[in-house]
C-alpha cells in the first residue's frame, strides 16, 4: 500500500495542474448543462415541452458532451433532407445553414435531427378530425431521446428512418407513387385538355390528340395510341380507366367532371399524395389480423379477416353539412330489427319545417311521438299546432321496425363513436351511384346481411336473412369477437399494381391538411434563451 502512495499523490497533482481539481470536475458538468439548457431554450423547436425534454435526455446522458463534428453535422443533415423528400416530407424544414461550432451549434442540429425523426414517425401535424385524423389526443409516441443517441452512436440514419416510419404496404406503395408524381410534375407534368362540348366514343375532335398525351402522361393508354383525332376503341378503355381510377363513372365519355379531373396538374396531385402519406404516419403500429376498414372519402369498406381481405362493399357516408368523422372504434354487436331514434337535430332542422308544411308528415312517414302512449292519436301530431312551437322540436321521435325504417333491418353498434354507427338502409337505389356522400354522418351499408353472417360467426352464414323474415323482433346479437373499425380519410392511395388512385377532398380536410402542413413545415425561428 505504502509504494502506491507516491503515485496517487502524482496523479493528484497532474489533475490540478490541467485544472481538474476536486469539484472542478462536477462545476464544469453543471455549467456544461447549464449552457446546453440555455442552447435548447433558444432553438427553434416545433413542439417546445415534448423536443426540450427530448433534448435534455440526450444530453444528459452524455453529460453535456457535444454529439456532433461539422462533418458528421453536414452528412446527417444532408442525408435527412433526402430521405424527408423521399417521404413526402418538405426538405426545407431540416436545413440548418452553417450551424456553429458551439454547443449552441451541436443543439441546433440535434434539434433539427429530433424533427425529422419525430415528423416521420408521428406525423408533422397533430391528427385533429378536421384534417382526416382520429382526434389530436390519439397522436402516437415518439422516443426523440432514443432517436438521437442511436445517430450519435453511428447507426445510418437510413437505418433508423426506416425502423421509425409506418411499415403498412399502403404508406409503402403510396411513397413509391409521390416519387413517379414528383416525376412527371419535373417534367413539366401533362396538357391541360382544352374545355368543350362533352367527347364521346366514335367522334372526331381536335382536342383529342390532347387527350390522348393526356392519358399517355399518366399511364391510361400506351405510347403507341398517340396518333389520331378520332375517338376510337382503345381511347375509351384509356378513359375508363382513368375514370374508375378518380372514383367517376367508367362511361368513357369526358363530360365536366372528368375533364375536371383530367386537369389537376401533376404538382397539385403530388402534394395530396404527401397529405396521405402524413396520415398514414397517425395511424397505430397494426391494424391488427382482423378489423373492417371504411375509406370515408372513397366510400368504400373492406373487412380483413386473418389479414386477408374478404369482404368489400360500397358504403354511404356523411354528406358535407354532416361529414362522417374519423375514427378508430369497435362494434361488438348487431341489432335486428332496429327502431330509430330521431336525433334532435333532425328533429329540429328537418322534420319540425316539414311538419309546419305538411302536419300529417309524423304519420306517412311512419315516425311516432315518444312522449305519449303508443296507442294515442297523438304519437303522430294529431292536433299539435306546429307553426306555433319555436325553433326547439319538443319532441322525441321514434320510427318503429319495418320496412319504411331508416335503419332497414341490422344495425352494428359502435363504441364511443359519439352516436355514428353502421346500418342497412330502406334505400338501396344510392348504391348504384358514384357520389354517395348523402347521409347525416352515419354509414349505410350494401351488403349488411353478408356482414352481419360473417361478424356473427359460422353458425349464422346464410341464415341471418331468414332469421330476420321470419322474426320481426327487435334483438341485440353479440358479434363472434369484437373487432376493430378505423373509419378513415384517404384520397390517394396505390393499388398492388402501383396504379394511383384519387378521390374528391368532399370534407376538406386535405386543404385543411395542406395549410397546416405548409405552417408545421416552415423552419421555426429561433427563441430567446429563457422564452418557453
Amino acid at each position: 500500500m505504502l509504494s502506491s502512495r507516491p503515485l496517487l499523490f502524482s496523479l493528484t497533482m497532474g489533475l490540478a495542474v490541467l485544472g481538474w481539481e476536486p469539484g472542478a470536475q462536477a462545476q464544469s458538468s453543471a455549467e456544461t448543462l447549464r449552457r446546453i439548457e440555455a442552447a435548447i431554450a433558444s432553438a427553434p423547436l416545433a413542439e417546445p415541452a415534448a423536443e426540450a425534454k427530448a433534448l435534455r435526455d440526450f444530453y444528459r446522458a452524455r453529460q453535456g458532451q457535444p454529439a456532433w463534428n461539422a462533418a458528421t453535422a453536414q452528412a446527417l443533415l444532408a442525408e435527412a433532407r433526402a430521405l424527408a423528400a423521399a417521404q413526402g416530407l418538405d426538405p426545407a424544414t431540416y436545413a440548418v445553414p452553417n450551424p456553429p461550432g458551439d454547443q449552441d451549434g451541436d443543439v441546433l442540429v440535434s434539434a433539427t435531427l429530433l424533427r425529422f425523426g419525430r415528423d416521420l414517425a408521428i406525423g408533422g401535424v397533430l391528427p385533429a378530425r378536421n384534417v382526416g385524423g382520429f382526434g389530436a389526443e390519439t397522436r402516437g409516441e415518439f422516443d426523440g431521446a432514443r432517436f438521437l443517441k442511436a445517430l450519435a452512436d453511428g447507426k445510418p440514419l437510413a437505418e433508423q428512418a426506416e425502423a421509425i416510419s409506418p411499415h403498412y404496404v399502403g404508406y409503402i406503395r403510396l411513397r413509391d407513387g409521390l416519387e413517379k408524381a414528383r416525376a412527371m410534375a419535373a417534367a413539366g407534368g401533362w396538357p391541360t385538355l382544352p374545355p368543350g362540348d362533352k367527347l364521346v366514343p366514335g367522334e372526331t375532335d381536335d382536342r383529342i390528340p390532347v387527350l390522348r398525351r393526356r392519358l399517355i402522361a399518366s399511364g391510361d393508354l400506351g405510347e403507341g395510341f398517340a396518333e389520331g383525332k378520332t375517338y376510337d376503341g382503345p381511347l375509351v378503355e384509356a378513359v375508363k380507366r382513368f375514370q374508375t381510377r378518380h372514383g367517376l363513372d367508367p362511361d368513357g365519355t369526358v363530360g365536366g367532371k372528368t375533364l375536371a379531373h383530367l386537369n389537376v396538374p401533376a404538382d397539385a396531385r403530388a402534394r395530396q399524395i404527401a397529405a396521405n402519406l402524413e396520415r398514414w404516419r397517425w395511424m397505430p403500429r397494426s391494424f391488427g389480423r382482423h378489423h373492417i376498414a371504411v375509406n370515408i372519402a372513397a366510400q368504400q369498406m373492406e373487412v380483413v379477416d386473418d389479414g386477408n381481405i374478404v369482404m368489400s362493399m360500397r358504403v354511404v357516408v356523411g354528406d358535407v353539412k354532416h361529414p362522417t368523422p374519423s375514427m378508430n372504434t369497435t362494434v361488438s354487436s348487431v341489432v335486428l330489427n332496429p327502431a330509430w331514434r330521431v336525433p334532435s337535430s333532425i328533429a329540429n332542422k328537418e322534420i319540425l319545417p316539414k311538419l309546419r308544411k305538411d302536419p300529417n308528415y309524423l304519420a306517412t312517414s311512419n315516425l311516432q311521438i315518444v312522449d305519449l302512449p303508443e296507442d294515442s292519436t297523438g304519437t303522430a301530431g294529431d292536433g299539435i299546432d306546429w307553426n306555433a312551437i319555436g325553433k326547439k322540436f319538443p319532441y322525441r321521435l321514434r320510427q318503429p321496425p319495418g320496412p319504411d325504417n331508416a335503419l332497414g333491418q341490422l344495425k352494428f353498434n359502435l363504441t364511443d363513436s359519439d352516436d355514428i354507427y353502421m346500418h342497412d338502409t330502406n334505400n338501396r337505389k344510392v348504391f348504384g351511384r358514384s357520389y354517395r356522400a348523402l347521409s347525416h354522418g352515419c354509414v349505410r351499408l350494401e351488403r349488411p346481411v353478408d356482414l352481419g353472417e360473417l361478424l356473427l360467426g359460422s353458425r349464422w352464414q346464410g341464415k341471418l336473412s331468414e332469421n330476420l323474415a321470419a322474426n320481426k323482433s327487435t334483438r341485440t346479437l353479440m358479434l363472434e369477437r369484437t373487432t376493430p373499425v378505423y373509419m378513415m380519410y384517404w384520397t390517394a392511395w396505390a393499388d398492388e399494381s402501383g396504379n394511383l388512385h384519387f378521390r374528391d377532398d368532399i370534407y376538406g380536410h386535405d386543404r385543411r391538411l395542406m395549410t397546416a402542413l405548409d405552417r408545421a413545415h416552415a423552419p421555426a425561428p429561433r427563441r430567446t434563451a429563457g422564452a418557453s
